[in-house]
């Protein structure tokens, strides 16, 4: 994987985006080729505009989730209606910036060329041969709880793998080996086996390794060019989390990361007002027609001002929609909001959705008690229960909440203890690797819940 401001990336989206990167500037060249006239001006800034749309685009289409299962039809399908949504973009930034048009006979040209030349990239790299080729072997030391959730991944990681086998000293280790994998054998097997199954990566999930860490077989692996890496390492680059549970504080001491320097700070703070008030001058005529439907609708107020833990554990006043009935808990006081809650209103129901009743949180960034990027704020009542039930819950208070955040694109909305949990484990994953280039993934992850309804 590669690692980019201390976000880990799978190298197979980056492949599918320079392959698509290549044929967009061999697109560029066509009009070039038959002589036909482009435009006035640079030609960089123009394809520049089109990588860039097209990129976003094609990632609003699920065409850089590796994972997805796609046959030659629905990637046919895909890939026309992403190139159409893009070439509509282009025209309109163009419309709008005159020093990026380009000519229309090149801009048919371009968009027919580009269009057949990933349609021929995609093909190529839905077939088997391929997907073969990059699959990596991975070598397991341990079995038991983490082992078996080392298997789990092989079907939902960000990379594709599969366990040649698994190596474990403990006498109930053939009762505790993942299904349908085999016990190759002891820990002392190792420079063996190496040699047998020839894996890509070992991955050492001990839970207990006084005594029968192999260090010199490690060591002689990794000079070989076999990488190592320990369980919470590989869990996090495979899942973009943290695994809490069985996690030892060590690892989240020793482990690189959690670098807040007054720097970042200060230019995420410039990020946050920037963004707060533009997205207010954008989002006011549609904030007061949100205030009216939950008006039309409901008595109550259209905002719903409530107590929330910000960081280092300041309690402020959060602005919201309101999506409830105004006395959604009277009679029942703090309690979890549950997917399809009866409390919900109908006006409610599409705001949460789409994430609208988020828009008044704009006020809260622009004074200072959120970020725009963030572990999701919390209701004191909850985070002084949940801290007693989950470890490490507090240190999500180490950075300001946020009105989007890693946790929220990538995880549905949370409801119970177990879902905070998971949360947590997000927000962990963005806590330690905190930068502006992980905040620009967050924003363009939370475009697609937008615009796709995937919200609460």
């Amino acid at each position: 994987m590669l690692r980019v401001f201390r976000h880990y990336i799978p190298h197979l989206p980056l492949i599918l985006f320079f392959g698509d990167l290549v044929v967009l500037v061999a697109a560029f060249h066509v009009p070039w080729l038959t002589g036909t006239w482009i435009a006035e001006g640079a030609l960089t800034p123009k394809l520049l505009l089109v990588v860039l749309l097209v990129g976003f685009v094609l990632n609003l289409g699920g065409l850089y989730d590796v994972r997805l299962a796609m046959g030659r039809r629905e990637l046919l399908a895909r890939l026309l209606t992403c190139q159409t949504v893009a070439g509509l973009l282009v025209a309109a930034v163009a419309f709008a910036v005159p020093s990026l048009r380009l000519g229309r006979a090149a801009f048919l040209q371009i968009g027919a060329a580009t269009t057949l030349g990933l349609i021929a990239w995609r093909a190529a790299w839905i077939g088997p041969f391929t997907h073969r080729r990059i699959r990596i072997r991975v070598l397991v030391l341990g079995t038991g709880a983490i082992g078996k959730v080392i298997a789990g991944l092989v079907e939902t990681g960000a990379r594709p793998f599969s366990i040649v086998g698994f190596l474990d000293d403990n006498p109930n280790a053939p009762e505790t080996v993942p299904e349908p994998y085999a016990l190759l054998g002891k820990i002392q097997d190792l420079p063996a086996l190496v040699e047998e199954t020839r894996p890509d990566l070992i991955v050492v999930a001990q839970m207990n390794r006084r005594g029968n860490f192999p260090a010199k077989a490690l060591i002689d692996c990794r000079m070989r060019g076999i990488q190592v890496e320990d369980w919470p390492t590989f869990y996090e680059k495979e899942t973009g989390k943290i695994l809490v549970t069985d996690l030892r504080p060590s690892w989240l001491i020793f482990s690189d990361g959690f670098v807040k320097t007054p720097r970042t700070e200060i230019v995420k703070r410039l990020v946050d007002v920037g963004l707060s008030l533009t997205g207010l001058m954008l989002a006011l005529p549609l904030m007061a027609v949100v205030a009216l439907a939950i008006k039309m609708e409901s008595r109550g107020p259209a905002l719903f001002r409530q107590p929330r833990l910000g960081q280092n554990g300041r309690v402020f006043i959060l602005n919201k929609f309101r999506s409830m009935r105004e006395d959604a808990e009277k009679d029942t006081g703090p309690v979890w909001a549950q997917q399809r809650d009866p409390r919900v209103t109908r006006v409610g129901a599409f705001l949460r959705k789409t994430r609208l009743d988020e828009l008044p949180q704009l006020f809260n960034v622009l004074v200072g008690d959120m970020s725009f990027i963030g572990p999701r704020p919390e209701r004191p009542e909850f985070v002084y229960e949940l801290q007693k039930q989950i470890p490490f819950y507090m240190e999500r208070l180490s950075v300001k909440p946020g009105i989007t955040g890693w946790a929220q694109v990538r995880y549905r909305y949370g409801a119970s203890v177990e879902d905070a949990l998971e949360k947590l484990q997000y927000d962990l994953y963005y806590i330690k690797n905190l930068s502006l280039f992980l905040d620009l993934l967050i924003l363009i992850n939370t475009i697609q819940v937008v615009l796709f309804a995937r919200g609460r």
